[in-house]
């Protein structure tokens, strides 16, 4: 299994080149390839903009923040009093002043960020044959401030104001549980926001595994076909707005569509972390095989059997490994009907390396190839053994 090592701040420090990887899986084959005879030179074509571009954001800032500081120079010189307060002054001038003057190359900058993802994790899709989106907002049309607030209110008429709780109603309802880390309310949210563009959400917050929040966002979506199995990937961030609002969520949510349907319904999530809401009132505890997982797990099920048949050692170590890959914990997840749905917490992913370095670096390519197999990986162990025969 290849690998990415990361330093303790999570940033990759020893990334496999395309070279080294090609051979290691079937999907990996047309890596080289299709670097070099696309992508490359997709990105090359770029590097003068992105150059430029970044060089005059940088000039805009530098010039944004030193003007309040001229500002409180001059004016101090004239009423000594005014330096009581230079703290406030800095505070609030610094930020207005480079919003005012660097704003939009900030905004360009963004936008160039989000069209090296699409170019990126799209190539890295096409080798596994999924499709890739980056779901973030088009600001392609924004020019000036006018234009930007035009976009805005576009987006909140379309998506209800933060806080706002216009969203739809949720079957789960409202779950009051007590963890190690506080209280929280899990289920139905009223959230504002985009809805989802798969399954996972409505799944896991019917399930009680997702805190209650009021506005969500989505963003790297990932979709194909695994072994003949529909899958979907997308990223999430869960806010709560309010005094002591702040995110309470932020990872990844996979949902798998499996060939055949479970008997049952099992509830899977680390120990300590979750407890059993009302969600979960007609589910009984089961003992996994291995005491270890046992202990670092907490399964409820409505079929003890198909529960202990399916979360396997070697299932559940595929799960701490995504968790480990991706520096991300608190995993929970569901299997009911017809399908896997997993949460995983973890930093923002599949980002395509920064912005702020060359773009033509094939370790952005590498990176993303290696996540995806990771993901694969996940999913090849979860699907049963009959129905992956002869389709990997």
């Amino acid at each position: 299994m290849v690998r990415i090592e990361y330093d303790a701040a999570g940033n990759a420090i020893k990334v496999p080149s395309l070279e080294a990887i090609a051979l290691k899986r079937p999907e990996f084959f047309s890596g080289p390839r299709i670097w070099a005879e696309s992508l490359a030179p997709a990105l090359q074509a770029r590097e003068a903009e992105r150059r430029e571009t970044i060089r005059k954001v940088w000039r805009k800032t530098l010039a944004a923040v030193m003007i309040p500081a001229i500002l409180l120079l001059v004016l101090g010189l004239m009423n000594p009093f005014i330096f009581g307060g230079w703290m406030l002054f800095l505070f609030f001038g610094v930020p207005l002043s480079v919003v005012l003057i660097a704003g939009m190359d900030w905004l360009r900058v963004y936008a160039m960020k989000a069209a090296t993802k699409q170019l990126v994790l799209g190539a890295a899709c096409e080798c596994f044959g999924f499709t890739y989106q980056t779901l973030a907002p088009d600001v392609s049309k924004v020019t000036d401030y006018r234009s930007l607030l035009k976009a805005a209110r576009a987006y909140q008429a379309r998506h209800g104001p933060p806080g706002g709780k216009t969203g739809k109603r949720r079957r789960g309802g409202q779950t009051r549980v007590t963890t190690p880390f506080g209280s929280a309310s899990f289920g139905s949210s009223h959230a504002t926001g985009p809805e989802c563009p798969t399954p996972a959400y409505d799944l896991l917050e019917d399930a009680s595994l997702l805190p209650g929040h009021d506005t969500r966002h989505f963003e790297d979506l990932i979709r194909g076909t695994r072994a003949g199995a529909a899958f979907s990937l997308v990223e999430a961030k869960l806010e709560t707005s309010g005094k002591n609002g702040g995110t309470v969520f932020q990872g990844m949510l996979f949902h798998v569509q499996y060939p055949d349907r479970f008997l049952g319904r099992t509830l899977m999530a680390r120990s300590r972390w979750w407890k059993r809401g009302k969600a979960a009132k007609d589910l009984q505890k089961v003992s996994l095989v291995s005491s270890e997982l046992d202990k670092a797990f907490t399964v409820y099920s409505t079929d003890q059997v198909e529960a202990r048949a399916l979360l396997t050692p070697d299932r559940m170590e595929r799960l701490i490994a995504l968790e480990r890959h991706f520096s991300g914990g608190k995993l929970r997840g569901v299997f009911e009907d017809g399908h896997m749905t997993i949460a995983l917490e973890a930093p923002n992913q599949f980002e395509a390396g920064s912005i702020f370095k060359p773009l033509v670096d094939a370790e952005r390519f590498s990176s993303a190839l290696v996540e995806l197999g990771l993901v694969c990986d996940m999913i090849d162990g979860f699907l049963t053994r009959d129905w992956v025969k002869d389709k990997l």
